[in-house]
């Protein structure tokens, strides 16, 4: 699974209203799974547009399965994480 894949797999999962990315730069990786994270850009708050859906998501790399972690949890897992090179080409 590539970078750009597990990015698909993640915001396959976000609500179609919101106003969510996935920050690439911040991206880390190992052998298994991919650490990325989904970034608020709504200037204004509102719950019913999808922003309580920012935060860490965890990707595994053989099943694509997307599982959102807590900030300790990421902090925990992406200190034995290198970082990704993006693969998408602007």
């Amino acid at each position: 699974m590539t970078l750009d894949e597990a990015v698909a797999a993640v915001e396959r999962t976000l609500p179609p209203a919101a106003r969510l990315r996935v920050d690439r730069a911040r991206a880390r990786e190992n052998d298994q799974s991919f650490l990325l994270i989904v970034l608020d850009v709504q200037s204004a708050r509102d719950a019913a547009d999808g922003t309580g859906e920012n935060g860490p998501r965890l990707v595994d790399r053989t099943s694509g399965r997307v599982d959102r972690l807590t900030i300790p949890e990421a902090l925990a897992m992406g200190a034995g994480m290198r970082a990704c090179v993006p693969t998408r080409v602007a």
